[in-house]
């Protein structure tokens, strides 16, 4: 069974309240929060958690209690642990009313006795006073508590009041004005989301299974304990198999159920077969009965149903999804098929009455399995990859031959990102099946999971044996092996079997990138121009049809790495504003493709986003074959900005993958290419080295070598020109020259130039340098890559340094200066700012632009702060943490030496 691994996760926020709240309290200003939200929440759990971090503080904690609720101060007596525990003066008031309710104290008496105890415990430490459960609490209790907490002005005392729903206490007036008071902090606790959710459950979980418990469970802590004890880790992501309610949960429904008429609980039987909410008159035909809104009214009566209004006349409803599941899953095989039955008889729309015809039927149906898989396969072209596996998998069940359509479900859940599930099918694939159906699924899977040879013996099995009884499989194992190849750096290779694909039998857009392996393959070949030519005849991209998106990746792919960084971006953002409907690794990879036309455009703040996204939804996917490329990717612009915690993870992540070492030849450049970006932010020369090894070793060019793909090369060789390796720097840089000269890629062309400046550098030949730092600047000002230039005016004004050429090279350092304070690239420019103070010159532009040493999100901070915003209202304005916003201001005093607001405010207006 998936057994909780923690009994408490989340509710970082309302920790934090608390411990604020308590801060307050113990410098002496009383505090009242109020922790609101229904059973099963976790309000209790949240308060224990945060008592335990109250170090010495005095605790009295009650509780109210239903069975107790009309004994007067039981909930007090129990905050002293009994009868017994009553401070003298309370045990005078309150003994009696408990031995005697005729005889009921005054509870403004006791409350005032209550004040002087609470008073005198929060002498030595600071006093948390807890009652929980406040709406079962007695009333006697109550009145005590308010009067004693209204008298509350200098005492170093937390009170804490649990309840379900303040709109709905029972209590005092005074109680209820005290809890809506504009001074007391208010909790209302909400389900757990995403990864607190899955934090609950003992090994990996799936994102689309996390967000099936939480719909399932409505994020309820208490709902969610009890059902991760009782269902097996498999079936989280077997959407087929409905989830049921925990025992417990089941049977308090069940037991309301059964109090109720016979008519109304064939009407909650046939709402629980029609989903959690649906038309009252559907549910009495289904059900048989024939006075509905009697039935309801009892159904409503007993908590099982709701009652809601339409425009079409009144609906049944469940009030939390374990209602339906403990009622549907209770009825009887025969039961639940009758009830199915009718009701696809009357279900509004084709998928839905196909649903219940689905759960009606108890055999095998060849006609039902052939419509079934037809919609499914309409849905495929659709690009609604998840509801094409669940029909093409009932289309499965109900065939005779089951393999063909689950080789097909095995496909449309891996393009819907659900890894294991299709894992899980794969298995499952009768022995006896055709060598091509079941070569095409393993293939399928193991390209996704990252097992490259493995993927392309099968894939090739599926090629070779398909027949014409596997109509278009042929064609989807083409299309997948094209797809291959790219991850091999097999360019020409993934063109011609991309093109083998389109001319198979059954070709269909199933795989929906086709276009994008053909135009791609032939682009990291050396031949992006005949590859863009052959994308002549797509439109614009705001007109580009979904079944175009794949040859527009493809186009703004290549033209990101030929330069042309406006055409790039307009395709790849296009792509990623149409996606929505491709599958889960396209979108994948269109955000990755985006992200890195941001990061050579300068866009770095867009680069993070979109890379980041695409690494968290490789991950959340299991999408090994692709995770790699996004993390390295992810990498880059953390790596340039000092963010090392944030690129070693990336970085760490990428190197980590076994489809970065197992042929995948695309992933090994990515991921290389990053680790040596984020030694060369370091200055760590001999790890860039170390880092670029593994490509030197590597036979095949497309990828690894084309100029323009994978920048690399022009980091080795700046780090072998460094260590003093001049020899081997040479062998390799004429190797860049050579293929950016032919290419004629301009930002190959300007790396190569500050390589080669650079080596003549070291050489001390001033004048070749000279010329090769003049050349590259013309390179990369027409290439228009920001971070590029930065980095060659940086080199070359360190040059021009040493040459003693201070004011050429104060020129030249403080226009990278700017393009790297622009970027947020903190490491280059600390670098700048020692080069430029090595010049020993007066810098009159450095104190008109001080923004230019920090980075972007320090420079917001500081300007707001410099318009006399304070740090809340800096963090409200910028949508972040009153922390964060301190974190900023902190390092951008220190980068501007200054320690004060004011002047702060003097540097930038100076």
């Amino acid at each position: 069974m998936a057994e909780p691994i923690t009994s408490f996760v989340g509710r970082d926020f309302e920790l934090g309240c608390l411990r604020e709240e308590f801060g307050r309290a113990r410098a002496g200003l009383p505090r009242l929060v109020v922790v609101e939200g229904p059973a099963g929440i976790g309000k209790t759990t949240l308060v224990h958690r945060f008592l335990e971090s109250c170090g010495t503080a005095d605790v009295l904690f009650t509780d109210g209690d239903e069975g107790e609720a009309l004994l007067p101060y039981g909930t007090l007596t129990r905050l002293f642990g009994g009868p017994g525990g009553l401070p003298p003066r309370l045990a005078e008031l309150a003994a009696p009313g408990l031995a005697d309710p005729a005889e009921l104290p005054d509870p403004l008496a006791v409350g005032a006795a209550l004040l002087d105890v609470v008073t005198e415990r929060q002498l030595t430490d600071p006093l948390c006073l807890v009652v929980d459960d406040v709406h079962w609490a007695d009333v006697p209790t109550l009145r005590a508590l308010t009067f004693c907490l209204r008298r509350l002005r200098v005492d170093r005392v937390l009170a804490v009041l649990l309840l379900r729903d303040a709109a709905t206490l029972p209590g005092p007036q005074g109680l209820q004005r005290l809890i809506t008071a504009d001074a007391t902090r208010r909790l209302r606790l909400t389900g757990l989301r995403g990864a607190d959710v899955a934090a609950m459950v003992s090994g990996p979980v799936s994102q689309r299974a996390v967000a099936r418990l939480v719909e399932h469970t409505e994020g309820v802590p208490l709902h969610l304990r009890a059902l991760l004890e009782e269902v097996p880790p498999g079936a989280l992501d077997d959407l087929g198999q409905p989830l049921p309610a925990p025992r417990s949960y089941a049977l308090l429904v069940l037991a309301k159920v059964a109090r109720c008429a016979p008519p109304v609980r064939e009407l909650v039987s046939a709402v629980s077969v029609l989903g959690l909410a649906c038309p009252l008159h559907l549910a009495a035909r289904v059900a048989g009965v024939e006075e509905p809104l009697q039935a309801l009214e009892q159904a409503v009566r007993e908590g099982v149903l709701l009652e809601r209004s339409s425009a079409h006349g009144p609906m049944a409803a469940f009030a939390h999804p374990l209602i339906r599941a403990a009622i549907y899953r209770d009825l009887g095989p025969a039961h639940r098929s009758a009830l199915h039955a009718r009701a696809a008889l009357v279900a509004e729309g084709e998928q839905a009455r196909l649903r219940h015809r689905i759960e009606a039927v108890a055999g095998p149906s060849p006609e039902l399995a052939a419509e079934l898989a037809d919609l499914g396969r309409a849905q495929v072209r659709l690009g609604a990859f998840g509801s094409a596996a669940e029909h093409l998998k009932a289309a499965a069940e109900l065939s005779g031959d089951p393999a063909p359509l689950a080789a097909e479900a095995v496909e449309a859940l891996l393009l819907d990102g659900r890894v294991e599930e299709a894992a899980r099918l794969t298995a499952n694939l009768p022995e006896q099946a055709h060598p091509a159906v079941r070569g095409y699924a393993l293939g399928h899977l193991a390209m996704v999971r990252g097992q490259v040879e493995e993927a392309r013996a099968q894939l090739i099995t599926a090629w070779e044996r398909a027949g014409p009884h596997q109509a278009g499989l042929a064609a989807r194992a083409a299309q997948q092996l094209a797809m291959l190849c790219l991850v091999r750096a097999e360019g020409r290779q993934a063109a011609r079997w991309a093109e083998r694909a389109r001319n198979s039998p059954g070709y269909r857009y199933s795989i929906d990138y086709n276009r994008y392996t053909q135009i791609t393959g032939l682009g990291i070949s050396g031949e992006i121009d005949a590859a863009l030519a052959a994308t002549g005849d797509l439109p614009t991209p705001s007109g580009a049809s979904i079944a175009e998106l794949d040859a527009l990746l493809g186009r703004g792919l290549l033209r990101t790495c030929s330069d042309d960084l406006a055409g790039g971006l307009a395709d790849l953002q296009a792509t990623v504003a149409a996606c929505g409907e491709r599958s889960v690794p396209f979108r994948m990879l269109a955000m990755a493709m985006l992200g890195q036309a941001e990061y050579r455009a300068g866009r770095w703040d867009d680069a993070c986003l979109h890379t980041e996204t695409a690494a968290s939804v490789a991950d959340d996917a299991d999408q090994r074959w692709l995770s790699p490329v996004c993390h390295a990717l992810a990498a880059l612009v953390p790596a340039a900005r000092g963010d090392w915690a944030l690129a070693d993870a990336h970085v760490e992540s990428a190197l980590s993958s076994k489809a970065a070492s197992s042929g995948a030849v695309a992933s090994l450049a990515h991921v290389c290419s990053a680790a040596a970006h984020l030694a060369s932010a370091r200055g760590d020369h001999p790890r860039t080295v170390e880092a670029l090894e593994p490509l030197l070793a590597v036979k095949v060019h497309d990828i690894v070598y084309e100029p323009g793909i994978v920048q690399w090369l022009d980091l080795l060789i700046d780090a072998l020109v460094a260590l003093g390796d001049l020899e081997r720097a040479e062998t390799q840089l004429a190797g860049l020259e050579r293929l950016a000269g032919r290419r004629g890629r301009r930002s190959a062309q300007a790396a190569a130039a500050r390589c080669r400046g650079g080596l003549h550098a070291a050489r001390h030949e001033h004048e070749p340098a000279d010329s090769a730092f003049v050349a590259g600047l013309a390179h990369a000002g027409a290439a228009g890559l920001p971070f590029d230039e930065a980095r060659l005016r940086l080199a070359y004004g360190r040059f021009l340094r040493r040459l003693g050429r201070r004011r050429q090279a104060q020129s030249q350092l403080e226009l990278g200066l700017g393009l790297f304070g622009r970027l947020g690239a903190a490491p280059y420019v600390d670098r700048c700012e020692r080069e430029l103070s090595a010049c020993g010159l007066p810098r009159p532009e450095a104190g008109a632009s001080p923004l230019l040493r920090l980075t972007p999100q320090e420079q917001a901070v500081a300007r707001l702060v410099a318009t006399g915003m304070t740090n809340r209202q800096v963090a409200r304005e910028l949508v972040l943490s009153v922390k964060t916003i301190e974190y900023h201001l902190g390092n951008a005093f220190a980068k501007l030496g200054v320690s004060s607001r004011v002047a702060l405010t003097t540097k930038l207006m100076d």
